[in-house]
């Protein structure tokens, strides 16, 4: 439905800018909850398969999201902590759905088997000198390896073999305590005892792996074991020996200690700004909307041609009554004629007969944002116009696959006004860039009246609704590019003025800019780049003389009267009064 219904897609754009002006103020754990009701998900996944496990990860990973964002800076980087979990979860994808809750933090307790080929920062081996030694008592039967290594079920334990099987046991016992000694990156604490096996008086420390090491398999006595400990260490500043606490002893009368009781808890007297936020150009000229009037407000904001611009919409006084069809007695002889003449012929040109609307206008922009990247080089070179034609087929557009090559083929010839040169000559550009703007208080009535004294004098256009800012102005530029010594910033409309090119004649394009104030956008796209160029060329910089303009190309009239090229020479008196109106950025945009 989205795809062909201009009025569900404005209706979804809606609902996701709500969810986001919710995330921005109250927290993506809250956004992805009322993302659930409002999409009714959890109706729909209970009557699947599997359903209620569907539900319970969503919301055990919305509260993960929501504990990551606290330790993250803004959106993108929560968006960027998700990707990376992700692609590090893969292989253990379905423990991670077992368990959602982060063990990060948790003491995690594994056998040294499973600990092999792994790094942990700290590793604690309380148990170093545990063994089990091999007994009649232990097992039935062990498996011997002879000198040619084969390996030899023995069900007579004599003593030889009990010693055999043990001595194996204590090579395989020095294996895993190697294991075990290098996994730790940072700190490894071991634990060491004495051990005596039931209630003999022997000490059996040396039939461990660790004993072994100390002592050559020699036996000692438990008050002998500190001098091979202290020896180990000696000269080794990384080593330090701590002797274990005495043993408390303890009775089955024992009070249970008390804790200390804990402090009030302090008062958080911390002032943050709840109506910090980050806003668009589009947000800026849209009109407010009350809640829960969606499909009023999707109405009301559905702009009149294919770009998110803002026209304001015709008062209920000036709309035309809708005429009342007359009686068929009452009609004139002859009036079905009409309806069978023949249809009006199709435009000629490739960009006048290719559709119109939201999706169509996005599609343009993906195309020519990513031939900006391959130097906008379409013309002679046949690899990259079947790219280009793999790319239509792609999006839904195959059948228009070659008046798309014809078009923007013709749209990377046109020579731009002002500049002199087509968009394949250009050598330095940036398609997309990306621009932040402090606002601290920005009133869309003063960018109003700012853009209405400077840019398009004397022409009509819709006032800007009341709205305050607080946060963060950004947008992204279609290209910015430098030629002949200056900077320009170039936007791509692909707007429909008219079946022919001569419908986009200067006046046409004027009143274009100013019903859907892109005058606005021109002003705010100029100022990201002239604190871009202030910041990166420093004292060097003139703006008279470095900064080009805004080209806004229209690209339904390549072939109008001036190639659909509407230009926007650099206002540097709006651009001063919107620095100070920003405030300043020392270090730019």
């Amino acid at each position: 439905a989205l795809a062909t219904s201009d009025e569900a897609l404005d209706a979804r754009s809606l609902q996701l800018r709500g969810l986001h002006s919710v995330w921005q103020s109250q927290g993506v754990l809250t956004m992805l909850r009322q993302t659930l009701h409002q999409c009714a998900l959890p109706a729909r996944w209970l009557q699947e398969s599997g359903g209620e496990r569907r539900l319970t990860n969503f919301l055990h990973l919305a509260e993960l999201l929501q504990d990551a964002s606290a330790q993250l800076d803004g959106e993108h980087a929560l968006i960027r902590w998700l990707h990376e979990q992700m692609q590090a979860g893969r292989p253990t994808g379905d423990e991670q759905i077992v368990r959602l809750e982060s063990d990060a933090d948790l003491v995690k307790v594994v056998t040294v088997h499973k600990s092999k080929g792994l790094e942990y920062p700290v590793v604690c081996l309380p148990f170093a000198c545990s063994f089990r030694e091999v007994t009649r008592q232990s097992t039935g039967f062990v498996y011997l390896a002879d000198t040619q290594g084969q390996r030899t079920l023995h069900l007579r334990l004599d003593d030889a073999a009990l010693a055999q099987a043990d001595h194996e046991r204590q090579r395989e016992d020095l294996r895993l305590l190697y294991v075990a000694l290098t996994r730790a990156r940072h700190a490894l604490w071991l634990g060491f005892a004495a051990l005596k096996v039931g209630r003999g008086a022997q000490c059996c420390t040396h039939q461990s792996a660790m004993g072994y090491l100390l002592s050559g398999g020699a036996a000692l006595e438990a008050g002998e074991w500190l001098a091979p400990l202290q020896q180990l260490a000696q000269g080794q500043s990384e080593i330090v020996l701590h002797a274990a606490a005495p043993e408390v002893p303890r009775s089955r009368l024992a009070a249970r200690a008390q804790p200390a009781p804990l402090q009030a808890q302090a008062a958080y007297a911390g002032v943050f700004e709840r109506r910090w936020g980050i806003g668009s150009f589009s947000q800026l000229v849209r009109p407010a909307t009350a809640a829960g009037t969606a499909l009023a407000a999707t109405q009301a904001l559905r702009p009149a041609d294919d770009e998110q611009g803002w026209a304001a919409p015709t008062p209920e006084s000036a709309r035309e009554p809708v005429p009342v069809a007359a009686p068929l007695s009452e009609r004139p002889q002859g009036w079905m004629d009409d309806l069978f003449a023949p249809l009006a012929p199709a435009p000629d040109a490739a960009w006048h007969r290719f559709p119109r609307g939201a999706l169509a206008g996005n599609f343009l922009h993906d195309q020519l944002e990513w031939l900006a990247g391959e130097g906008f080089a379409l013309q002679g070179t046949p690899a990259l116009a079947e790219r280009l034609r793999r790319r239509c087929e792609r999006a839904g557009h195959g059948e228009r696959a070659d008046d798309v090559l014809q078009w923007l083929g013709a749209v990377v010839q046109t020579p731009l006004p002002e500049v002199g040169v087509p968009l394949q000559a250009l050598e330095r550009l940036l398609p997309e860039m990306e621009f932040w703007l402090p606002a601290q208080r920005l009133r869309a009535a003063e960018v109003d009246a700012l853009c209405r004294a400077h840019l398009l004098p004397g022409l009509e256009r819709p006032a800007l609704p009341e709205r305050e800012l607080r946060g963060m102005l950004m947008g992204f530029a279609d290209l910015v590019f430098e030629h002949g010594g200056r900077y320009w910033v170039l936007d791509y409309k692909s707007n429909h003025l008219g079946a022919q090119g001569g419908a986009y004649t200067p006046q046409a394009l004027d009143a274009a800019m100013a019903a859907h104030r892109y005058d606005v956008q021109a002003a705010l796209y100029l100022l990201a780049l002239h604190r871009l160029l202030r910041a990166r060329l420093g004292g060097a910089y003139e703006p008279a003389q470095h900064l080009g303009g805004a080209l806004y190309f229209f690209l339904r009239g390549i072939d109008g009267p001036v190639q659909g090229v509407h230009h926007v020479p650099p206002p540097l008196a709006l651009l001063a009064a919107l620095d100070a109106l920003l405030g300043a950025a020392e270090d730019g945009a």
